[in-house]
């Protein structure tokens, strides 16, 4: 399928998606009260992006943790599109921000057919 150019259409960019524990997303004790992950998570988006799009419908997600014991967790996934990728730089600090206040080790994120996951700690998932 090619590039349209209908006055119709107009290009987002391209697209990252990101997961967050469905658990962790309304629990106000992990941004001390003032908010919510959930809260934060659109204020950035709509502040940012103007735009994005969130699937209430839990996805469940599977890995191998550090201690080789294989875990899971039910998420939302969260997506927003940009042509700038500066502004990728910019998410991946903001889901650094989130992951430190959710006590993740890490959030799952793709751009494009890119796959990344963004940790806690600088090098948490270095190759030893």
């Amino acid at each position: 399928m090619g590039t349209t150019n209908s006055p119709h259409i107009h290009a987002l960019g391209t697209m990252s998606v990101f997961y967050i524990p469905s658990h962790k997303l309304d629990d106000p004790r992990f941004y001390h009260g003032a908010q919510t992950a959930r809260s934060a998570i659109h204020s950035f988006l709509m502040h940012r992006y103007e735009a994005y799009t969130q699937s209430p419908t839990p996805v469940k997600g599977y890995w191998v943790n550090q201690a080789d014991e294989m875990v899971h967790d039910v998420m939302e996934r969260f997506e927003v599109s940009f042509n700038k990728e500066s502004e990728f730089d910019r998410l991946i600090e903001f889901l650094v921000e989130v992951c430190q206040r959710l006590d993740e080790e890490a959030i799952y994120v793709t751009r494009g057919n890119r796959s990344y996951l963004v940790t806690k700690k600088a090098d948490s998932f270095s190759d030893d």
